[in-house]
């Protein structure tokens, strides 16, 4: 699995610093591995040191803070969720051809939201329960798309319990970065509707209502 290139710019964004800076962090010595956090755990470490680095320590500890505060409500409120009871996630890209797409990033964050990633030969092997498609397409474009690809998946849970989703706004879930708590958040309310209402499904995804 890879990890899509870390997003500095997000992150001096939400530090209110001009993205140029990117060009500083760029010429140090920690940032190759500030440029592969892939979990967010690593994402605030990597927050932190850009704050010292450009020398706004406080700002960063406290979007550290508000980042860390908005992914444990999630975690916190999913912890006696048994592995069993867990939805398997896939993800794809596009509608025409239906691809698969695979990265650590997006792996982690399925986990942090309460589901198990699938990967490799997962529609003949893993049988997913969620199926979580990105489109650089429009929407209606999709719609017209997926309904020829999914009439060969009859047989995969998402597809007969009708579990499609369509991620069609390219700001989210693409890059590791400030933008982790939103990632989590829409992937939170995509696998646990009963759960957690953000409202991104006006924005960010919608359900496509395959029966």
């Amino acid at each position: 699995m890879q990890c899509p290139p870390f997003s500095a710019h997000s992150i001096l964004e939400a530090l209110a610093l001009d993205t140029a800076c990117v060009s500083l962090l760029e010429q140090t010595p920690e940032y190759q591995k500030l440029a592969h956090a892939k979990t967010p755990e690593a994402i605030y470490t990597a927050i932190q040191a850009i704050g010292r680095i450009l020398n706004v320590q406080e700002p960063a500890d406290r979007l550290v803070e508000d980042l860390e505060e908005r992914i444990n409500i999630i975690t916190h409120k999913l912890k006696f969720i048994a592995t069993e009871n867990k939805p398997k996630i896939a993800f794809l890209h596009n509608t025409s051809p239906l691809t698969l797409a695979p990265d650590d990033y997006l792996a982690n964050l399925t986990r942090t939201a309460g589901a198990i990633p699938q990967t490799g030969n997962w529609a003949t092997t893993s049988n997913p329960d969620v199926l979580i498609v990105f489109s650089e397409k429009s929407i209606a474009q999709s719609l017209t798309e997926l309904p020829n690809v999914l009439s060969a998946w009859s047989h995969i849970h998402a597809v007969t319990n009708n579990r499609i989703y369509i991620v069609h706004h390219s700001g989210y879930l693409r890059r590791p970065g400030a933008g982790v708590a939103d990632d989590t958040e829409i992937l939170a309310e995509i696998i646990y509707p009963n759960y957690f209402v953000f409202g991104r499904d006006n924005d960010v995804w919608m359900k496509f209502e395959w029966q």
